[in-house]
Formats: C-alpha cells, structure tokens, sequence
C-alpha cells in the first residue's frame, strides 16, 4: 500500500469534521439521498451540526461488526487486519479515510479493503453478485478510499432484504480517482475560503434544509426583493405540490378503497406481478406504502401462463 497511515480520525470530532472523508464523497457529489453538495459546504465551514444519530445511521453501524465477521467467516484465506485511518501525502490537512476493515492474503500478498452496506429494504441498485455495479455513491466512496489507503481492490458486502449477503468486488480506477481528488481538492477550498461561493443550488431536500440551517438568524425590520422570474417560479412550485399532494391523495384513496383487507396492491399475474403498494397497520388504522423497486411494466403487461405450458 501506499497511502499514509495516520492518527485515527474519530467520526463526528471537531477533526474529523474539518476533513474530506470517505462518508463525505456520496454527498460531495450529489449521489447520496441523505446528504448534498450544499449540505457538506455548509459542514465543511461549520456552519451547521452533523446530523445526530437516528434510526437509521445505528442499524448500519450495529449490523456492520455482524456483516463483517460474516464475511470473514465465509473467507477463511482472507486474515483481518482490523481499521486504519490514511491520507496520501500532500494532502494531509484536508483529506483521509477509514476503510471498514482490511483483509489480507497471506498466500498472494494481496490486501483488500472490506466495506460494510446495509440495504434492508432494497432502496438501492445493486448488481449481480461478484459484480462492481453497486450504487454510485458507494462506488465513489471505496473509489477514494482506496485512492486514500493504497488498496487495489475492496469487497462491498450488502446486507440486504431477508438477510441476503452479496458480496461485490470493486477495482481501483486511477483516472476516476485522479478527478475525484481534483474536484474534492477545489470544493475544500471553496469551503475554507470566507468569501467562496457555495454549490448552485439543487431540489435535494437536504440542500433546503442545510441552507435554512445555515441562515437561523431574522432580521425583523428586513426585506429582500427578489426577482419577477423568482417570485413567479416559487409560486408555481407551491400550486404545483398542492396540486402533486391532491393528485396523490386521490390514488391513495382509490388504492385502500378497491384493495379492501388485502395486504398489497399488485398489477401482473403470478411470477410477473408487480408489487404497487403496501398497506400496514397503525395506531390509528393504515398507512399504505408505495413499491420499493421500480416497476417492470413489461412483465407487468404479459398475459397469464396457463398451467402445464412453460
């Protein structure tokens, strides 16, 4: 390997938060569903907290040590080396990363990195097994970890719905590596700049909400006036989700009505039914859930098989 080993780098510590790392570059560049290119200025310049744990962020790291002794399990030629936080040189101040774990081979020398993914409701795109089309946000991620550790090749474990264990082994790319620093290399020093300039904005929920809590401050006596084409795009987007809330209501409501006591809602005959929505019980009666997976209107479409043909 030849990144640099150097003091381990806390998540969450004042250090730590000061730092490009690898749980940073899904956000950085606007791959990940709970972070966004604004959000992780605003962290980077301490502008706002690092979300507290939740739910969420706690199962992932509780099933980490189970997924990962799993795996060590199922590769007995594979020695576990444990964490270690790197950087490379140069860019010590701003850049590191954590791999999972790292595993070793003793009989061929080579050493890997290990990462740990929890997936329990199928939310992501994942390939086939032994592939390298994990989501893109991941593959960013181990893509700099790597480029950080001087690891090769890493194994991205996903556990996912009913328990499944996938396993996927991603290779190092120089070049995707080589951009990835370039554009974390001028989106850090924007961040540290007083006067540098945010991202454009985007309709990531999270940029809205890191900028309203960027901006905590009113000024009573204050008023900015905006554009015409400002003004008028923000009150078509209010029309338009009053509209999108109503639209949605109303198939909710023709959903529940026509499914009854069933439990799911699907469009399809047998092996090719689709699933479209879930009804669960509450403490206040149900709540319907929509389809977890994208829906394959194809198979969806094709006619019943009759019994006996293939």
């Amino acid at each position: 390997m030849t990144g640099l080993e150097v003091a381990a780098l806390e998540p969450g510590s004042a250090r730590w938060s000061r730092k490009i790392t690898a749980s940073k570059i899904p956000g950085i560049f606007n791959a990940s569903k709970f972070s966004s290119p604004t959000k992780e200025f605003h962290l980077l310049r301490a502008e706002i907290e690092p979300d507290g744990a939740n739910d969420a962020t706690e199962r992932g790291q509780d099933f980490e040590e189970v997924i990962l002794l799993r795996f060590f399990r199922r590769h007995p030629e594979l020695r576990r080396c444990g964490t270690k936080t790197f950087t490379r040189a140069g860019l010590e101040e701003w850049a590191a990363a954590n791999p999972d774990d790292i595993a070793a081979n003793d009989r061929t020398g080579e050493t890997f990195g290990v990462e740990a993914k929890t997936d329990g409701r199928g939310d992501y795109q994942w390939g086939p097994a032994g592939s390298a089309e994990i989501p893109l946000g991941y593959f960013l991620q181990v893509q700099w970890q790597m480029h950080m550790s001087g690891l090769r090749r890493t194994y991205v474990v996903c556990l996912g719905p009913f328990y499944d264990e996938t396993e996927y082994l991603i290779t190092y790319d120089p070049n995707l590596a080589a951009a990835i620093e370039a554009q974390c290399a001028e989106f850090y020093r924007a961040a540290m700049d007083p006067n540098g300039q945010p991202p454009e904005v985007d309709g990531h929920g999270e940029t809205y909400n890191a900028i309203r809590r960027a901006h905590r401050d009113i000024e009573r006596a204050s008023d900015w006036e905006v554009s015409v084409e400002l003004a008028r795009e923000f009150e078509a987007a209010v029309h338009g989700a009053d509209a999108a809330d109503e639209a949605l209501n109303l198939a909710r409501s023709r959903l529940l009505r026509v499914m009854g006591n069933a439990r799911r809602a699907v469009v399809g005959h047998g092996k090719n039914a689709q699933t479209i929505a879930t009804r669960q019980t509450t403490k206040t009666g149900v709540a319907l859930y929509k389809f977890r997976k994208p829906i394959d209107w194809h198979a969806a479409t094709l006619p019943p098989t009759s019994k006996g043909t293939k």
